[in-house]
């Protein structure tokens, strides 16, 4: 009998962070979960560390070169069973051991096709930040309103819609979800409990990527929406919404040189 839950784990070179992935995992007092690693051939120490815990709860790893973020979780989804996928990297951990039994709770008549809880960003200046997912459909048209760590996707979606697409490299969790919801996947928001702690240093938190994310999450736009309506009002988002970004951003670097003086 396939899983009810299959967590999916990307990593490269994340010796430092991957054992409290793993352990988070593994003291989970739900047990009927599988956990895929797609390790794409680190040498830091990794897979080192995925062999040490590959024996002591379901957890499957392989570590060859991929494309990729989005490429390694499609070789992940293809060898998954479970119901409902989760996204957890490698700089991420489950928040306390019950999480996953408290979410199945939620989550077992499996009538809803995507739930969305909150998340906890360890941010590396700001400390944790509680992040709740956004009960705002039309939101998802500017900015996304889920966060991949606290998103429950049942395997039906995926069927519907199709893996992750490879040439996102940063907003590939703002594209698959972009196209659930114009798909008319349904989705329950929950207010509780936070699913996992998301590290702050991941590719999407990295302001040296900022201009890379903005353009992908522009593409994202570009290639999914069809209504004209929308294109425009996603016109006239970005006309203000990059400048903003990129003065919160130079004014950010300018004071942390100031501090640093």
């Amino acid at each position: 009998m396939a899983p009810f839950f299959a967590i999916l784990t990307a990593s490269y070179n994340s010796a430092s962070t991957i054992r409290k992935t793993l352990q988070s995992l593994k003291e989970q007092e739900f047990k009927d979960f599988e956990h895929i690693v797609i390790d794409g051939g680190s040498q830091d120490g990794t897979v080192e560390i995925l062999r040490e815990f590959e024996h002591r709860y379901n957890l499957q790893w392989i570590s060859e070169p991929d494309r990729g973020i989005a490429d390694a979780l499609n070789k992940g989804l293809r060898r998954s069973k479970g119901r409902y996928i989760l996204v957890v990297q490698a700089d991420d951990y489950l928040t306390d051991p019950f999480v996953l039994q408290k979410s199945y709770a939620v989550l077992k008549d499996e009538s809803f096709d995507i739930h969305a809880f909150p998340v906890i960003l360890d941010h590396p200046g700001k400390g944790r930040i509680l992040l709740k997912p956004r009960p705002i459909p039309w939101w998802n048209h500017f900015k996304t309103i889920l966060q991949h760590q606290g998103t429950f996707v049942h395997r039906r979606v995926f069927d519907r819609i199709g893996e992750f697409r490879d040439e996102f490299s940063i907003a590939l969790d703002y594209d698959f979800f972009y196209r659930a919801l114009k798909f008319g996947c349904s989705v329950k928001f929950e207010a509780e409990p936070s699913i996992a702690v998301m590290g702050g240093k991941g590719v999407s938190s990295d302001r040296a990527l900022l201009f890379k994310r903005l353009k992908e999450e522009a593409l994202v736009q570009d290639l999914n929406e069809t209504d004209l309506l929308w294109r425009c009002l996603q016109y006239i988002f970005r006309v203000f919404y990059f400048p903003y970004k990129v003065r919160v951003l130079s004014t950010l670097k300018h004071l942390l040189s100031q501090a640093n003086e």
